[in-house]
């Protein structure tokens, strides 16, 4: 049976003390469960990769796209790696990201090899997946980020 992936909205509050912008953002939800949770990308400060384009409509025509298509179209034979949460200020990896493995297989995607990064740090592995995603399902579901 394949995994469910679901995007849920993920707001990040702005505040003053310290500097913070404000962020709407997507989390992963797979089998119900929460990664932005599961792989503790809050203890970093971090928000989704994608940006919710009801409320970021610029940033998520900018980014999304881009994103988008590195989980679906882009996978190479192989998989590569995609950040899933990224730093709020400006989503470069080197601030740190939390990534995974992403593969195309004989059903579909599957998710693997999750890890916090920071571009120049040995990768820290977390104890998280694989996922594997009916294509289908998994294509209509990272489709509802990209802007129009």
């Amino acid at each position: 049976m394949a995994d469910q992936i679901g995007l849920v909205a993920l707001h990040r509050i702005d505040s003053a003390n310290p500097q913070k912008r404000e962020r709407h953002s997507f989390d992963f939800v797979v089998n119900g469960a929460s990664l932005f949770e599961a792989t503790q990308a809050i203890k970093y400060d971090m928000c989704g990769s994608l940006s919710n384009p009801l409320f970021e409509r610029e940033i998520a025509q900018r980014v999304n796209q881009r994103t988008a298509a590195m989980l679906t179209s882009d996978v190479p034979i192989g998989g590569h790696r995609v950040a899933l949460f990224v730093c709020p200020e400006c989503g470069d990896v080197a601030c740190g990201a939390i990534t995974a493995r992403v593969s195309r297989t004989e059903r579909g995607v599957q998710w693997s090899d999750f890890a916090y990064e920071n571009g120049f740090d040995a990768a820290s592995k977390l104890d998280l997946g694989p996922f594997e995603f009916e294509w289908a399902a998994y294509l209509s579901e990272i489709e509802r980020a990209k802007a129009d």
